[in-house]
């Protein structure tokens, strides 16, 4: 058995289907984890429940005590995860009409405009197919440093839905990112720029590996200027920002 439906339907409405630990809106791709574990007496209980994204699952449960790898989730820190992301969803009517709070998520949402204008790295990714000519790395210099700063636990709204449209951003972000840098190479440039693509042997050699490289990162530049779009309309509506 797992989890009873009441709880189930208790712990989603919380957590308002976002995940409790990156806080990205996930639907029906959210799963619901024991913190202690049923093997190690966890209890299919609304306490000992966390709705987490399937990437955040993974990593979580990821863990081998016996080769021990980075920093490993402790159950109080899960349960102070859930219980802050709970807790801002809960109260998320309230404290966006709260002026302080109002004003310091409207900071951070200038800093963000400031930091990812539209007509830079985001306007890049609106007209570039990367099926085609090469690209300076510096077009992508804005995606990096906002993926950067999202680490520090100061760039993170108060309000619930804003700080879930920034999370995703974050992460769609960070995935275009990690394509390019897998699957783009430097190539000669005349323009004293570093620029790169997807080697242009593997179109002639390696038909389906280059058009499988193409399709995924021009699918990903449209999911980083989507949630983007998502980011500033909504943070306009909500933050009265020009």
């Amino acid at each position: 058995m797992g989890f009873s439906a009441d709880v189930a339907e208790k712990a989603l409405l919380d957590c308002g289907r976002s995940c409790c630990i990156c806080h990205r809106f996930r639907g029906m791709k959210t799963e619901l984890h024991h913190i202690i574990q049923k093997s190690e007496g966890g209890a299919d209980t609304y306490d000992n429940c966390i709705p987490l994204c399937f990437d955040c699952h993974a990593e979580v449960k990821a863990y081998n005590p016996k080769h021990p790898k980075g920093r490993q989730y402790t159950n109080s820190e899960l349960k102070q995860h859930r219980d802050r992301w709970y807790n801002k969803v809960r109260n998320n009517q309230f404290i966006t009409t709260t002026p302080e709070h109002m004003e310091l998520d409207r900071k951070l949402f200038i800093t963000i405009r400031k930091m990812l204008p539209s007509n830079n790295s985001i306007l890049f990714l609106r007209k570039h197919d990367f099926a085609g000519s090469s690209f300076a790395l510096e077009y992508l210099e804005d995606l990096k440093n906002f993926n950067n700063v999202c680490e520090f636990p100061e760039f993170e709204f108060i309000d619930a839905d804003l700080e879930t449209l920034r999370a995703n951003l974050d992460h769609c972000i960070f995935s275009f990112l990690i394509e390019i840098g897998r699957n783009t190479f430097p190539e000669d440039s005349n323009d004293g720029k570093v620029r790169n693509r997807i080697p242009q042997e593997w179109k002639h050699k390696q038909w389906e590996r280059f058009w499988d490289a193409a399709d995924k990162i021009n699918e990903l530049a449209k999911e980083v200027v989507s949630s983007y779009n998502q980011l500033i309309q909504q943070g306009r509506r909500k933050l009265g920002v020009e």
